[in-house]
């Protein structure tokens, strides 16, 4: 699952990159030009990014009958808040190359490649004998095209999902799922990653609050395995069990980069560009039955 995801990933920051340098070349509009490039564009990473995924990720596992996976039980549901955060980016990015083409109901558009896209991967996952299709993945991708299809109907974007990481002495215990380098735990070390929910309520009381938001976020700490902090690997027992595994909630504040504008072009991309990146800030930290003040809180 975690090599899979972390071509998705780089699939989201390739529609990332494609938005961006379109947005930012179209002094002289030319919306036949756009359109062309931005299917042509859709079509090969769609097509070019499953077949790849086949030949590389599937190819090597025994190919088997269609079956299910039921991994709703696994990383206390944080690779499901990846999954629903990737699917948000990925449809989001995607639905502003549309929106720069000029195609009508581009958030419509946008929502409905992004499902079919993130389907065939579960149904490639159902015929190989190394995973299976997994309905809380679908439940997951499916919630974040949904929250990225609530964000655009509202005339006011009022929350944004973001994400911090930090590095935790957990990886060396497990790396082949923890991950060995910095960028490998970014994407696999869940204890490491916090999921957020940033809403902007407080230009209720003053419009110049606009940018300032409230936090909601969720993490994990001492999960060494998927399941359980006891397990074998290469025939050999591994036993944690000593590690509380624990589930975090957090309550912080954060900016919303898009919403400071400065008069050069460069810098207000490179603000939306990092706009889902949690800040540090002070927060509050609800973990076992314990609440606890952060005066600085970047992730778990």
């Amino acid at each position: 699952m975690f090599q899979r995801a972390i071509h998705i990933f780089i699939l989201v920051l390739l529609f990332k990159k494609l938005s961006c340098t379109a947005q930012n070349n179209d002094t002289i509009p030319n919306y036949k030009f756009r359109k062309t490039f931005t299917s042509s564009s859709t079509i090969i990473a769609y097509t070019g990014s499953l077949f790849y995924l086949q030949q590389i990720w599937y190819k090597p596992y025994h190919t088997s009958n269609f079956h299910f996976f039921n991994d709703n039980n696994e990383w206390l549901l944080m690779d499901k808040c990846g999954h629903t955060f990737t699917a948000f980016y990925g449809t989001y990015y995607l639905n502003k190359l549309f929106h720069w083409s000029r195609y009508k109901y581009s958030d419509k558009l946008a929502s409905a490649i992004a499902f079919t896209y993130l389907l065939n991967i579960e149904i490639l996952d159902g015929f190989s004998s190394g995973w299976g299709f997994s309905w809380g993945d679908l439940t997951a991708n499916t919630l974040g095209i949904a929250l990225f299809y609530t964000h655009q109907q509202l005339q006011e974007k009022l929350f944004i999902p973001k994400f911090s990481f930090v590095q935790t002495p957990y990886p060396p215990l497990n790396p082949a799922l923890l991950g060995n380098s910095l960028s490998e735990q970014i994407l696999k070390d869940y204890n490491g990653q916090t999921y957020w929910i940033s809403i902007t309520p407080f230009y209720k009381w003053n419009e110049k609050l606009e940018w300032l938001c409230l936090s909601i976020g969720y993490s994990i700490d001492g999960v060494i395995g998927a399941r359980s902090n006891s397990f074998y690997r290469n025939q050999i027992h591994y036993d944690y069990s000593n590690i509380s595994r624990q589930t975090q909630w957090f309550l912080s504040i954060d900016l919303d980069f898009s919403k400071i504008k400065t008069k050069h072009k460069w810098i207000n991309t490179f603000l939306h560009t990092i706009n889902f990146i949690k800040i540090p800030a002070p927060a509050l930290e609800w973990k076992g039955n314990n609440l606890y003040f952060r005066p600085l809180l970047f992730s778990n």
